[in-house]
């Protein structure tokens, strides 16, 4: 985005007004550190390619005649907002959703909760009481099924988005410095962390498997046995030659299965999606099918060793079994299946499967059963 042009607007005059808003972040004891350490390191840049602000949590773009516009106490809420924006990683959690979409569904979590701190909104803004208390990913399935009138008279930042695509390197970045506010807000005692944020970063920093016991394992057991004649090598499509079970390392296809039941929570949806972002990023299967299933299989994805996996969007809701689950194993043979669920359903024949390495990541449930086969581990939420 480029900057104004400094002789159309009076820079000076603009950066003290400025400086004024970022000194109403400290006001707030609760979260003046982590708040602070965040603002610090953003780049705010003045440009008229924004109609009103933006951030894609490295840089702060503000229009100039809109900020002059605002009253003083307006362009404090405007930089709450954006600077939460980065607190909640919200452009790292959007993946592949409708960035408009998301970015409504953001703004509503964050808008409730200044309005509850006493932000001042006449200006307008997303406000929405049947919200509060819900995540960003629930309230984001409910406008897509419900969207909100073109016509509710409500301020969207410019085109209806203030956050913005990012790379894989900006992402880590933007995870960094969150970090870095979670830390510097722990050691200066000023203030607290804000309920959530920590939780928030282990989703995608801490994974709670130890995949490295299990899937070395598995790689050990595979290097036994190279090579397959189950299909042909699609290096060679005119010689029918053994593939490899293991390419340069790697497991040739992982199937994933999550079970996207209703007794599932959006807490455990979470922890599935944050521990497949692990083994995806750190081990790169060759080929990862990411099968959604309650009772019946309701999407399949698919992830080439290359591709850069961000979020998944959950998809089923309805009861559970893993009948399908089975079907699948049989039809597409994976090189290893790794299966999440709470277990709250009929047993999972292993007929036809038995050479396939199994893992049951099972979540604590008062109903679920226990495989009878395949390796076994309970996680909590």
């Amino acid at each position: 985005m480029n900057p104004v042009d400094p002789s159309t607007i009076d820079v000076q005059t603009l950066n003290r007004k400025l400086d004024q808003v970022k000194a109403q972040v400290f006001l707030h004891s609760e979260t003046a550190a982590f708040l602070g350490s965040i603002m610090s390191t953003l780049d705010f840049i003045w440009t008229r390619e924004h109609t009103t602000a933006a951030t894609d949590g490295i840089h702060f773009w503000w229009n100039p005649d809109w900020f002059a516009a605002l009253e003083p106490a307006n362009r404090a809420t405007v930089l709450r907002h954006e600077l939460w924006h980065v607190a909640r990683l919200h452009m790292v959690r959007q993946g592949s959703r409708d960035p408009k979409v998301w970015n409504f569904a953001c703004d509503y979590v964050i808008n409730n909760d200044l309005q509850t701190e006493g932000c001042d909104f006449t200006f307008g803004g997303l406000v929405d009481a049947k919200y509060r208390g819900m995540a960003e990913e629930d309230i984001y399935d409910d406008l897509m099924q419900n969207p909100p009138s073109p016509d509710a008279g409500v301020w969207v930042p410019g085109d209806g988005a203030d956050m913005f695509p990012m790379d894989k390197a900006q992402k880590q970045q933007v995870i960094n410095t969150v970090v870095t506010a979670v830390q510097q807000a722990k050691m200066t005692g000023a203030g607290k962390v804000p309920g959530g944020i920590t939780e928030l970063l282990d989703q995608f920093l801490t994974p709670v498997v130890p995949w490295q016991i299990y899937l070395s394992r598995w790689f050990t057991q595979l290097l036994e046995e190279d090579y397959s004649w189950s299909k042909p090598n699609r290096r060679y499509s005119d010689m029918y030659l053994p593939s490899r079970k293991l390419d340069d390392g790697k497991l040739e296809n992982l199937a994933w299965y999550i079970d996207v039941s209703g007794s599932i929570t959006t807490a455990q949806a979470t922890r599935f999606k944050s521990e497949l972002k692990f083994v995806k990023d750190t081990y790169q299967p060759e080929k990862l099918t990411v099968v959604q299933f309650d009772t019946a299989i309701r999407r399949v994805d698919v992830w080439e060793a290359d591709d850069e996996f961000n979020s998944l969007e959950i998809h089923g809701r309805g009861g559970t079994s893993l009948d399908p689950v089975h079907r699948h194993i049989l039809e597409e043979r994976p090189t290893a299946a790794i299966i999440f669920s709470d277990m709250e359903c009929h047993p999972m024949s292993q007929e036809g499967i038995e050479e396939i390495p199994v893992l049951w990541v099972m979540l604590p449930s008062r109903h679920g059963h226990t495989p009878s086969f395949g390796e076994m581990l309970t996680i909590q939420e």
